[in-house]
This record gives structure tokens, sequence and C-alpha cells, in this order.
């Protein structure tokens, strides 16, 4: 068996170590070095360690090594405050087991209650829930059985969980758990506040703190200065400059977020948006490209820096910073990840940019070095303007029982693209909205308003920023007025 030098002295099972076999995993992280051996001792923690240091493995392999899966029966329950999160933990967790034994079950919203009656219904061996979701779905049936036989608690982001949002929720939840659970919080950043709230429902509780310093030391961070008003040319400027084939663009406000969007593809650059009051599917879509190099600049909200796992993602670029320590950490910790090399580049403008971004890198102990970059005009790229993103609005949708494939075949047939030139595509109720280059939709527009899809009219339009930040806003209605019905 082939097992990373390391792992093997750790009492992990068999096909746990299998598993990792397979994975990149070249040794144990520091973070793992640390609490493998106390998870196996039962003890219980609170894990202070950055973004990308490899916390889900540090508590996933112990976790299944020490689970019964000749049971039936759900006997770890983990909570994390976002469905990005629990469907990327769930993914983790069934990598690092060899074999078909292992269940996991996630609930988390965006989707049917259904669903998340099945999955608590399977009774998998780990359930990962978003204690939201998880109210609302013991709202309806209480599912007694399953506390049963939960010996474990797992609380991941424990910092957020924290927070008044969560905090009644988790409460709730956690008085149904056992009280000799074995208990794990791991976070990138765990407030003196979080802790004693920990410490007062967990007092036999030991903390372990990781140095940022020592391991984010495989990314270099830079600063350029900018001219107010000036962002989005200095961004262009930079991508230029330093080569950056894919990265993250952190923004502060979705409008912001649609501008460079827009700027971005009149450059000819493939960047897409992502933000919390899109459509969970459309998300899911625009991630998933993200992941497999479809889109080479993601411009997104902070709900980006949690829950995104890209191993590879070469740079983070903060177009504006936050103001809190941990989401800056939060942020940074999306590129360099196990044990890879990253670029994160702030982007700062006047005094309190500077005196937060030092704030912030003095609490990490490593320094920003200065980068000079001249900002970048439209002029300044040689390309062809019929390579120019655009999205493009077409008349038909699930009601209509289109279907991707669908799509892809009539933008083919009826446009001078190829299949893998077809980018984001996302089906809605009466229409679809897809990521084309200009020639696509020029071609189309030449072909008049003869147009069809499975023997069905359709038309075609350029779909408009505007659109997009009106939907988002009636996302966001929507969302509100269904917490104020619960």
């Amino acid at each position: 068996m082939n097992t990373p030098r390391g792992f093997s002295r750790y009492e992990l099972d068999e096909r746990v170590l299998a598993a990792v076999g397979k994975l990149s995993f070249r040794r144990p992280t520091q973070v793992q070095e640390k609490v493998i051996p106390l998870f196996i001792q039962k003890r219980n923690m609170i894990v202070e360690a950055p973004t990308g240091t490899g916390k889900t493995a540090a508590y996933g392999l112990p976790l299944i090594s020490r689970l019964d899966l000749t049971k039936g029966h759900t006997q770890a329950l983990i909570m994390v405050p976002s469905r990005e999160l629990a469907i990327q933990v769930a993914k983790n967790l069934e990598s690092y087991y060899e074999g078909h034994l292992l269940k996991i079950g996630a609930v988390y919203g965006g989707v049917p209650m259904e669903e998340s009656f099945e999955a608590i219904k399977s009774t998998p061996h780990i359930l990962i829930v978003v204690p939201g979701r998880l109210r609302d779905v013991m709202a309806h049936y209480q599912y007694d059985y399953i506390w049963r036989d939960i010996k474990f608690l797992i609380i991941d982001e424990g910092d957020k969980l924290m927070e008044m949002g969560f905090l009644k929720d988790f409460d709730a939840i956690r008085e149904y758990v056992r009280t000799r659970v074995q208990v794990g919080f791991f976070s990138a950043t765990i407030s003196d506040d979080a802790e004693m709230l920990i410490r007062e429902r967990f007092p036999q509780i030991q903390t372990l703190r990781l140095d940022p310093k020592d391991v984010l030391k495989n990314i270099s961070f830079h600063k350029i200065n900018v001219k107010k008003g000036r962002r989005a040319g200095y961004l262009a400027g930079l991508i230029s400059q330093e080569k950056v084939s894919q990265a993250l663009i952190f923004c502060s406000r979705r409008q912001e977020i649609h501008t460079v969007v827009g700027f971005m593809r009149n450059l000819g650059l493939k960047a897409e948006a992502y933000y919390g009051n899109q459509e969970q599917n459309e998300r899911d879509n625009i991630l998933q490209r993200f992941k497999e190099g479809h889109i080479d600049y993601l411009v997104a909200s902070d709900l980006a820096a949690r829950g995104l796992d890209i191993p590879d993602l070469p740079a983070v670029i903060n177009l504006s910073l936050p103001k809190e320590y941990d989401f800056y950490l939060h942020r940074v910790g999306r590129t360099g990840r196990a044990g890879n090399k990253g670029k994160v580049f702030n982007l700062i403008s006047g005094d309190s940019d500077k005196i937060r971004l030092n704030n912030h890198h003095r609490s990490i102990g490593l320094a920003a070095r200065t980068l000079e970059v001249e900002p970048a005009t439209k002029s300044d790229h040689d390309f062809d303007e019929a390579m120019k993103w655009v999205k493009v609005h077409l008349s038909r949708g699930k009601r209509d029982k289109i279907r991707k494939g669908d799509i892809v075949g009539f933008l083919v047939n009826n446009s001078d693209l190829e299949a893998d030139e077809v980018g984001t595509i996302t089906i809605y109720e009466s229409y679809s909205v897809v990521d084309l280059p200009q020639k696509g939709l020029d071609s189309l527009k030449k072909q008049g308003f003869d147009l069809k899809i499975k023997n069905k009219s359709i038309k075609v339009r350029r779909f408009q920023v505007e659109e997009q930040e009106r939907k988002a806003q009636m996302v966001h209605k929507l969302k509100k007025d269904r917490k104020r019905m619960r």
C-alpha cells in the first residue's frame, strides 16, 4: 500500500490509509500532526489554523477511522455555516475512505425539503448539517432516533457558528446530543469571545493554535497603490503584467462585482460574478466551471471566502479590503493550499486601506511587498472583439423541458461556435442564460427570428448587467420573505 510518509504512524483504518495513498497528500500538515493523535485519544479540542492547512483531513481521517461502519446508525454530526461548505466537506470525507461502506449525508438549504428528509432517514454514518436547515426539518419531524448513537460532534468554521445569527440554532441542536460526545471546533480564527462561548458549553476542552506565519509562508503577499476610481484599470494592468492566468477576485459590494465583471469581459477576459443573492443552481454552475478552468476570473463577495476548495488556484486579488482580520485570513487562504505556492495581491487606495492592510499583516507576521503596476485600458489589450464574453438570454427554460445538451446543440447548429466555446449555462423556469463569445451572439442575430430549439421558436438577446442586478434583488427579497414567514 502506497501511504504518504507520516500517516502510517497514526492509528488510522486500513481503508483510510489506502485512500490517503491515492490523494495528493505528501505528508501530514502541521495541523494534522497535532490533531490526529489527540482525536484518536478522544480529546475535546478547539483548533485555530489558517484556511488551506488541511483541517478537514485533520478531523476527517481519525473520525472515519473511529466509526463502526458495520452499524447502520448516525454516529457523527458535523455542523457548518453554509451550503457550499457542507458540500465541500462531504466531498472531502468521501475521498478519505476506499470502499462503499461509509455513508455520508448532508442537510442544507437551496434544495427541496424532501432531499433533507431523505438524508436523515437514510441514517448515514456521518451527517453534515447547516443548523438553519436542520431546524426547519425538525419543525416537521423530530427524527429522535438520529441522536441516539452520535458520539462525535464537529463544528467546522466554529467562529461563524458562535455568532448570534447561528448560536440559537446551534444551542437548540446541541440539546439533543448526549453530554459525553467528543467535540471538535475548527476554524481559521477563533476570537476570545467565541472561545468563551465554546468553553461555557464544553468546559473540558483544550485549545490548539497554529501561527499563521508558519502555515502561510508559501504565499507571497503584494500591495498595489491605486488611484481612486481606477481600481478596475489597475486590476487589468495587474493581470497583464503579472500574467495571472486564474484568480479569485474579492469585492465588498455586489454592484462593484457587476461593474468589474462587465469591465473584464469588455477586455475579452473570461470573468464571472459569484455572490449570495444568485440562485443556487447558478452559483453551482459557475463554481464548477471555475474549478474546471472554464472561467478564469471569479469576481466574488465574501461568500467565496469559506467553503471553496480549489487546490491549484494561483492567486487571490483583493480589489477592496475587508475590515475584519478573520475575513482577510479566509480570503487569502483560498490560494497556496495543501503546500502549493500562491500569490495575494491587495489593491489599496488611501490611508484607511494602508492602515487596515498593515494591521492584518501585523497579525499574520508576514509583510506585503509593494508592487508597481500601470493601469490598463481597452486599447492596451490586443484581442479579437468577437471573442469578448457576453451573457445571452434564451426565451425557453425548464417548463419547456430544455436541458443543457439541447442548448449546446442549438448553439453549435445555429452559430459559429464549437461546443467547447459555450460557457456557463443556467436554466430557469421560463428562460435560460448562457455565456458566449460575442461572435456567437452576432451569428445568432444574423439568423433572424426564425430560430427554434426542440421544434419550439426561441428568442435570443443580450442579457444586460442591469438585469443581473434586478434579478439578484428579487432573489434577495424572496429570501427575506421566506424568513419572515417562518
